[in-house]
């Protein structure tokens, strides 16, 4: 499952959204824990997002914040399974979107 996320975020951060789409469709069906249903709600939002957004990008996106965000959700002592997985993926495109815009050396 976590490959397939993956997958769904790289597809999110490159701005392909007909196939984030139909990534998040077929994982759909094969969700089996919580934690799963976290992960692919949140790449859910972000797609939902980016889909209301100008040219395929979100328009408030601050990744600090929202690793800062991602990072409270995980060290509350009320989160559970979803909230885990969400913080997760919330985190994982963080941090690929941040690796997308640092110059190459």
């Amino acid at each position: 499952m976590q490959e397939t996320v993956s997958s769904i975020l790289d597809s999110l951060q490159r701005a392909d959204l007909e196939g984030a789409k139909k990534k998040i469709q077929e994982v759909s069906t094969v969700v089996r824990s919580e934690r799963e249903r976290g992960n692919l709600m949140a790449a859910y939002g972000i797609y939902s997002s980016m889909t209301k957004g100008k040219e395929g990008r979100m328009q408030t996106w601050d990744s600090d914040r929202l690793a800062r965000a991602a990072r409270t959700i995980n060290s509350s002592q009320l989160a559970d399974d979803f909230d885990v997985g969400y913080a997760e993926t919330l985190l994982s495109y963080s941090a690929l979107t941040q690796r997308s815009r640092q110059p190459e050396a």
